[in-house]
């Protein structure tokens, strides 16, 4: 499993081919009516997709009312993980600009972000997507564990704004600690003390 989440993120961090194939038009068009349901219910103007025609490109992206994705992300198995946490973002309205003066406030404030947008995609899979929370929680564990497996195998990975993917697992299990019986025992998840246990809102 370790090996097919590995390349899994390697093939999405290596970006991604223009010209879309019918599988991921196909599945183009599953995450617009995705976005589209997103915003109806949470009471959101339109947002914007695009593919990402930047080979570099990251998996997906949010800025300002618009999100790209990476073609590979289309069809990956992380790609509902990687739209719900853009959704994330979008719908707590993270086009709003950093409330931080100095750079390191900038950095926590930015990092606050990716931690609360991973949160708010597991709730954006249970209530638009239609999975358990158990299933929504599984698929950004899985996602984030497979960028902590690509950044041990090339330490050089660019994660800018992004906490170690170790980190962000752990405050995402945090705040989910009814699922507590079963993520205890997951690679990266906290230890003791580290567990305080609050819901997300909204």
């Amino acid at each position: 499993m370790r090996r097919a989440l590995l390349l899994g993120l390697g093939l999405l961090l290596l970006g991604g081919c223009t010209t879309l194939t019918r599988p991921e038009r196909h599945s183009l068009s599953e995450v617009r009516a995705l976005a589209d349901q997103t915003a109806r219910l949470y009471g959101r103007p339109p947002i914007h997709l695009a593919v990402s025609p930047d080979l570099d490109a990251p998996p997906g992206s949010y800025r300002r009312g618009s999100f790209s994705l990476n073609a590979r992300a289309l069809t990956s198995p992380f790609r509902d993980a990687i739209v719900a946490h853009e959704l994330g973002h979008y719908v707590l309205g993270h086009e709003e600009p950093l409330h931080g003066t100095t750079d390191a406030e900038l950095e926590r404030d930015y990092q606050q972000r990716e931690l609360d947008a991973n949160a708010k995609a597991v709730e954006i899979l249970r209530r638009i997507a239609g999975m358990s929370e158990v299933r929504a929680l599984k698929a950004m564990y899985d996602y984030l564990l497979g960028v902590q497996m690509a950044r041990e195998r090339s330490p050089q990975l660019n994660l800018r704004g992004h906490k170690p993917p170790c980190e962000e697992i752990a405050d995402l299990l945090t705040r989910f600690p009814t699922q507590r019986a079963w993520t205890d025992s997951l690679e990266c998840a906290p230890v003791g003390a580290e567990i305080t246990g609050f819901a997300i809102g909204g």
